[in-house]
């Protein structure tokens, strides 16, 4: 009765108490004046990470003021073409810092602080932590206007809470938000996996949904109620949630499954460590992710690199039922308002052979291939003109990864393949890989990239040549060789000709680069630099001319240079 009471109290201060937690939920005033409607939630599954904040509907158009939630100071400012676009950081003296992302513009003393510093280093991208001396703000200031700029995919507010001393960050709606949500969350299928290679359901060594679909030239659904499973298994859920007014698939709140009546299993993001934000890919059906775009979070816990938004109760997320009996497993879902979705759904466990015979360590009764690499220490691989190192923690689990080394049109050497076999998922941590410089004439060498290969995709990694090596940094696991990028980045107006009057405001124009990405761009009117911003989504730099141009002829001159160092000049005529 004390620990009810004091929750009580707490609330009534104030407070909000979650996940053994206590957050203030008086101190920060919503950051827009339009009711609250969520098009994203905290947490979510996205490709490689949890979304760190809450997506806030803007209507639809850029522009929406937002204002600074209280007083604070600005502590950092970022601003870049991709992810998070334009970035504003406040820090409040409570112990919260407040990050609101894809900005438009910033406005007031922000905005001219941010033209200053353009200007002065003659950069549109920069990223500069600020000291709590130089722009403060207070409750209710307009701080900036919500836009799409970085990696947006249409105009919101993306708006984050974080603890000021080590930017982890925090389910903003534990801090006092008032919106309506009277919508359950909605479980869209639920699979069960067999565990090892000894195990099957329904009689096949594959995943069973419960709710499949036959494809032919009259599509069946299939529903399930009990699934018939010899050996060990394990579960997946998808499931999704609806905020008034969205209409979006937002990210659940909670999941719990009960086994026969007993928690077994339960997942929840209240908060969680950017360090940490790749463990996402352990903890879902990572392949059926990568095809359809539903993440199924896995009952199943690998042993390396942890989290705690999954937790099993036992047997690592392993189900395992030798009386052959028929067994009951429920799956309760909430969202942060408290609704409720269930889904029952039956297992029937046939006698098997496979109680005592699935291992812990590499071999689960498969026959595997390759070199082992142990999750929990670090793993150098060695062969001729190559070899990696990686990192403890760098994979999920103990794993084989094998090696292959061949040859391909286009490259200066030789390709060099790696791939995990018992989990294939993305590394948790960067790794290096190191292959041998290849023969090339002197003034080419700068030029030489390491691409990591995967599928038909090609990503040039951070490439850097030591003592007759080149070093790779990535993420990925794949292909890996080297090639030249000799091409340099290409310009192609879009609202303007040369030697034509122009009318406009703002000059437009494509901006790719082939290979090694783009890595500085200038725009010079008669001789002036002017700011010019660059949208890495669309590929498109914009230079706002209204000052710059005068009147009569004027010449416009672009610089473009790519990271490797090709260089391009363009000169146009611009008549007002």
């Amino acid at each position: 009765m004390r620990f009810l009471s004091l929750l009580t109290l707490l609330c009534l201060l104030g407070f909000s108490v979650s996940a053994q937690q206590v957050y203030p939920t008086d101190y920060f005033d919503w950051p827009l004046r339009l009711p609250v409607s969520l098009s994203a939630s905290f947490g979510e599954i996205r490709p490689n990470h949890f979304h760190s904040g809450l997506d806030l509907r803007i209507g639809g158009k850029i522009g929406e003021p937002v204002y600074a939630p209280a007083d604070g100071y600005v502590s950092r400012i970022n601003v870049s073409p991709w992810g998070g676009g334009k970035v504003l950081y406040i820090t409040h003296s409570n112990g919260y810092r407040t990050v609101y992302m894809h900005l438009n513009d910033f406005c007031g003393e922000i905005g001219r602080w941010v033209r200053n510093y353009q200007y002065s280093h003659r950069t549109f991208q920069f990223d500069v932590e600020l000291g709590d001396d130089t722009i403060h703000v207070t409750r209710g200031q307009l701080i900036a206007h919500a836009g799409n700029t970085g990696g947006s995919g249409g105009p919101h507010l993306h708006y984050e809470i974080r603890y000021a001393h080590n930017d982890q960050p925090i389910n903003p709606l534990y801090f006092g938000v008032n919106y309506s949500d009277a919508i359950p969350p909605t479980i869209r299928n639920v699979k069960v996996y067999p565990a090892d290679a000894l195990s099957t359901v329904e009689g096949r060594h594959a995943a069973v949904a419960l709710k499949e679909t036959k494809r032919g030239k009259k599509p069946v659904t299939i529903r399930h109620d009990t699934v018939r499973v010899e050996g060990r298994c394990y579960v997946g859920i998808y499931a999704t949630d609806v905020s008034e007014p969205s209409t979006g698939k937002n990210g659940v709140e909670r999941i719990e499954l009960f086994v026969d009546d007993k928690l077994f299993y339960t997942y929840s993001v209240p908060t969680f460590l950017f360090e940490d934000t790749r463990v996402v890919n352990s903890l879902i059906d990572y392949s059926e992710y990568q095809r359809s775009r539903e993440y199924y979070l896995l009952t199943r816990q690998l042993r390396g690199p942890q989290n705690t938004q999954s937790k099993a109760q036992s047997d690592g997320g392993i189900l395992n039922f030798p009386d052959g009996g028929l067994h009951k497993l429920r799956y309760v879902v909430r969202d942060y308002k408290g609704n409720k979705a269930e889904q029952v759904f039956f297992i029937r466990a046939t006698r098997g052979e496979t109680e005592e015979t699935a291992s812990t360590d590499f071999v689960e009764n498969v026959d595997v291939v390759g070199e082992p690499i142990t999750y929990y220490k670090k793993w150098q691989f060695v062969r001729p003109g190559f070899y990696v190192n990686m990192d403890e923690n760098t994979v999920y689990d103990n794993d084989y990864v094998t090696y292959a080394c061949g040859q391909r049109s286009g490259y200066l050497s030789p390709t060099h393949s790696l791939m995990l076999q018992r989990h294939p998922l993305p590394p948790h941590k960067s790794f290096k890989v190191f292959i041998a410089e290849p023969p090339c004439a002197e003034v080419l060498k700068s030029k030489m990239v390491v691409v990591c290969i995967e599928g038909k995709r090609r990503t040039a990694c951070a490439t850097r040549r030591i003592d007759g090596w080149l070093e790779a940094t990535t993420r990925a696991f794949g292909t890996f060789a080297v090639t030249l990028d000799t091409v340099a980045p290409q310009l192609k107006p879009l609202n303007f000709t040369s030697g034509k009057a122009f009318v406009g405001t703002e000059l437009r124009s494509k901006l790719t680069d082939d290979l090694s990405g783009l890595q500085a761009y200038h725009c010079f009117v008669n001789g002036q630099w002017v700011l010019s911003e660059y949208d890495g989504k669309t590929t498109t730099l914009t230079t706002d001319v209204r000052a710059a141009l005068e009147k009569g002829r004027n010449e416009v001159r672009y610089e473009v240079y790519d990271v490797v160092g090709n260089r391009k000049e363009w000169k146009f005529t611009i008549v007002r």
